[in-house]
């Protein structure tokens, strides 16, 4: 049985674990989490015991005990999840088997994108109303409450032609004295 103890001591070693356990039954491997850089504990580690009365019996007197001036938790491991994107594949719901034979394939949701109650509906309407064509891609409309900053020609009908943009009374007055 794999047993997880956490809240060691940093200072703690393979062999102040295992005299702990060995106490209560034969101790096959004890293995403490190291970080990848460098050789600092994590603080917790692993005990592996192949009889399971023993390691229940060692978890119900060492949890909370102190090894090392710290308090020990210990637990029965849990394996390791999977990650990636594969595993959230695997976590994700499936959608739900249909009961009613009419239901189309198309309206269960998935929990996709655009796959809302709004569309949904709106594809069961058209389905009752008698519009079995596919539904056509959705225009999204630019809003037109946005704030948008006006060009100098607004107010006319078109933007003006060979209009000279005007520099400012300073720069005008400097360069016509650099012409001189």
């Amino acid at each position: 049985m794999n047993i997880f103890v956490g809240n060691l001591a940093f200072s703690a070693k393979e062999e102040d674990v295992y005299r702990a356990f060995a106490g209560f039954g034969v101790v096959t491997d004890v293995a403490i989490v190291m970080e990848k850089k460098g050789k600092k504990s994590r603080g917790f580690g692993f005990v592996e015991m192949p009889d399971e009365q023993e390691a229940l019996s060692a978890i119900a007197v060492l949890n909370g005990k102190e090894i090392l001036g710290r308090p020990v938790n210990v637990m029965v491991s849990t394996p390791k999840k999977p990650r990636g994107a594969r595993a959230e594949k695997e976590d994700r719901p499936q959608p739900p088997v249909m009961s009613n034979s009419r239901q189309e394939p198309s309206l269960v949701r998935t929990g996709r994108y655009k796959e809302g109650k709004r569309s949904i509906n709106y594809i069961k309407k058209r389905i009752a109303v008698g519009i079995t064509d596919p539904v056509p891609e959705r225009k999204f409309k630019a809003n037109p409450m946005r704030w948008r900053k006006k060009p100098r020609w607004a107010g006319s009908s078109q933007k003006p032609q060979g209009e000279v943009k005007q520099q400012p009374r300073a720069k005008r007055e400097s360069l016509a004295r650099h012409k001189k």
